[in-house]
């Protein structure tokens, strides 16, 4: 049954050895491409140079070879790519860059030496497109599109030449008959113009869908590839910064100091420290919700510094990379998942938006300390990728309005806390500004709207006077500060009017990519606000830093049509240790992707197969003949020559009538259109003649 089917769908024809050296070349321009997309996104340079090499070897070794093939070379295949599998396991150990990408073109290069056939011409297509879907799961920016629309543009071009040098052996032209003819013409093979038409639909309707669908709220079922080892290491409270300097000065710095450092990632927070950030690129992140990306909070300040006082953390374990923050019977109705792209070393604190509440992240286990901050036990590595799935949270004013205020002592214990070191003027200062404010939540926005419009932005202010409280500085002597100011300021005043409030850290939401559909998270995104714990709401997120967004609340969540449809779809983890176990994670989360797109592939061909026997093309079988090409393609030459086209609705006599000087040709023309014997050499040879006595 299954060599019927197969059969059926792969004709004889295409498993014979491929004399086009025209599709050749489009296969191999094809691959290069998808070599070239590969060293783009990974900026390993030597990939490109060294993958072409191979590649042409290859292809030169096959065509050479296409009739008389070489037993020997497949065995030598199949011990390199062995070899090149063992390599990338080797690469994912020791944390070599970026090996998916060699083990790709490696593949697809040695691979190379067996495309003889159209089949093989095929399938080296389909290797040439999983380079471009592992360069996809590596890109992050518009560019990579050129390379996608490259390899669409060389696939569609494969099929219109592989349809006309199919026509030619079945008649293609459309030729005008009498009524007596119509009966034994062959059918216009029409696939070529309709694939080309279709494929032009196809990506203009794909950009579309690319650019204006929103992505999935829930976890998608294909969840992006991250290609290493998962973390070991248990996490700790202590933050884990590979950015910190070694030095810190106190004062200002020079005008031009930028660095991808914010120092408020730390283990405390030193307001005393001045400096800018740079506009680097530290993460890409998917969402369907604007958020902010929240680090952890901190609860005691000294003065000068905020400090976390609880160190200890809650560790969550996890064999499949899944980690569960809360029951999911207790989730609300409104979640969206969060992909994050790690671009440069970051701290060991998994960002997240909205209310986290599972993550999935490549770690044997992460740590949750008693603020909601995530840790993992070490430091994000430029290439990591991370999910984290989360409620959205949007609190209604007038809800807030009427919170009871019924504060339990562990949040007073700790979101209450004053040093000695704050003034009575700041004080007196909070409750001037909240004295018409009837509720916690209007106390919150008076002072929020105060900060926001009386101190402009300043990320150099002047330094920290000794033996001075920064807030006091700020509000009272300075009066232009940066985010961490302000914040403290707020929280200052807050807690001196008894309303829990603490410190929080993590990056705005970046600048968002409408192409992409990426938040593009740069180093001077880095920021701060603040959360106030209302009782029967929990904790409410506040900014009063201006030229921020203003409400670091989540975002409307763009919700697709079937963004709900696989929520609840897991794929399968394999557990046989170490390195192994990694291995075979990482090739059963990349099966189901690929899964996706050989069903597309055989979907395709088989309604292409489909169309073409609905058009009825194989109701005549032509034998092939390398004589009808040249007559075929010497009439076109001569058109061009006499400089009169023949129309569509003429027939190839009708249109010699208006040349007397064609009608030879046009005789010859309709032996090789519509005589099932090849046409003889001596037809050429009259063709020649033509030609000859034209030059004459």
């Amino acid at each position: 049954m299954v060599k019927k089917l197969l059969k059926r769908f792969i004709p004889d024809k295409i498993k014979a050895p491929e004399d086009s050296i025209p599709l050749r070349w489009i296969t191999f321009f094809a691959q290069a491409i998808g070599a070239l997309s590969l060293t783009y996104v990974t900026r390993q340079f030597w990939l490109f140079p060294l993958g072409i090499i191979f590649l042409s070897f290859g292809h030169i070794f096959a065509y050479r070879t296409r009739h008389s093939p070489q037993k020997w070379i497949k065995y030598v295949g199949f011990v390199l790519l062995n070899l090149g599998v063992c390599g990338m396991i080797f690469a994912i150990g020791t944390g070599l860059p970026y090996p998916q990408a060699m083990f790709a073109v490696l593949a697809m290069s040695l691979v190379s030496v067996e495309v003889r056939s159209r089949l093989n011409l095929y399938s080296a297509f389909g290797l040439g497109l999983i380079n471009i879907y592992a360069a996809a799961t590596l890109s992050r920016d518009v560019f990579f599109g050129l390379f996608l629309l490259a390899f669409i543009g060389l696939l569609l071009a494969f099929m219109w030449r592989a349809d006309s040098e199919d026509g030619v052996k079945e008649n293609p032209y459309t030729l005008k008959e009498d009524d007596s003819a119509k009966a034994s013409r062959p059918v216009i093979n029409a696939f070529g113009w309709i694939g080309v038409r279709f494929g032009v639909v196809a990506i203009a309707l794909s950009v579309v869908v690319f650019v204006f669908t929103p992505h999935y709220a829930s976890l998608p079922l294909l969840s992006p590839i991250s290609l290493r080892v998962p973390i070991q290491a248990s996490p700790n409270r202590e933050v884990i910064n590979p950015s910190v300097p070694l030095i810190q000065l106190e004062g200002i710095p020079p005008e031009d100091q930028e660095s991808e450092y914010f120092f408020g990632f730390g283990s405390s927070l030193d307001l005393t420290y001045r400096g800018g950030l740079s506009n680097t690129l530290m993460m890409y992140v998917s969402s369907p919700a604007w958020s902010y990306w929240r680090g952890y909070a901190y609860d005691t300040y000294n003065g000068q510094a905020w400090t976390q006082s609880e160190k200890i953390i809650e560790e969550i374990e996890s064999e499949s990379s899944f980690f569960q923050l809360d029951d999911p019977e207790n989730w609300g109705d409104d979640l969206f998942v969060q992909t994050f792209y790690i671009q440069q070393p970051m701290p060991n604190v998994l960002w997240a938006g909205g209310d986290p509440e599972m993550v999935i992240a490549p770690a044997r286990s992460i740590g949750v300390d008693q603020t909601g901050g995530i840790y993992l036990g070490q430091a994000l590595e430029a290439g990591m990728i991370y999910n984290v799935l989360s409620n959205r949270i949007e609190f209604d004013p007038d809800a807030l309005r009427t919170d009871s205020g019924n504060y339990p002592n562990n949040i007073t214990n700790y979101y209450l806390q004053l040093p000695d070191t704050v003034t009575e003027r700041t004080r007196q200062l909070a409750y001037d500004l909240t004295s018409d404010a009837p509720t916690a939540y209007d106390k919150v926005i008076a002072i929020r709207d105060h900060l926001l419009t009386t101190y402009p932005y300043d990320f150099f202010p002047p330094p920290q006077l000794p033996d001075t409280d920064s807030v006091d500085q700020f509000l009272f002597v300075d009066q232009t500060g940066f985010c961490e100011m302000y914040v403290s300021a707020m929280i200052v005043m807050l807690r001196e009017l008894g309303i829990p409030a603490r410190f929080v850290v993590g990056y705005g939401s970046g600048e968002y990519n409408p192409f992409t559909a990426l938040y593009e998270v740069r180093a001077n995104h880095a920021h701060s606000w603040v959360e106030v714990y209302f009782a029967d709401h929990g904790w409410v997120p506040f900014d009063p830093t201006p030229g921020w967004e203003g409400d670091p609340q989540t975002g409307r969540v763009q919700r697709w049509v079937f963004s709900d449809l696989f929520e609840a779809v897991r794929l399968p983890s394999v557990n046989i240790g170490g390195i192994a176990e990694a291995s075979a994670s990482i090739f059963s989360v990349a099966l189901a992707p690929l899964a996706w797109i050989a069903g597309i592939l055989v979907t395709g061909y088989t309604l292409y197969r489909g169309w073409y026997i609905w058009q009825g093309n194989r109701k005549r079988k032509v034998h092939t003949h390398p004589n009808r090409r040249k007559i075929f393609r010497a009439y076109h030459r001569i058109q061009r020559q006499i400089k009169s086209k023949r129309s569509d609705s003429q027939t190839v006599q009708e249109h010699a009538q208006q040349h007397p000087e064609l009608q030879d040709i046009a005789d010859i023309v309709d032996i090789a259109a519509y005589r099932p014997k090849p046409p003889e050499d001596t037809l050429l040879q009259r063709i020649r003649a033509w030609f000859t006595s034209k030059r004459e």
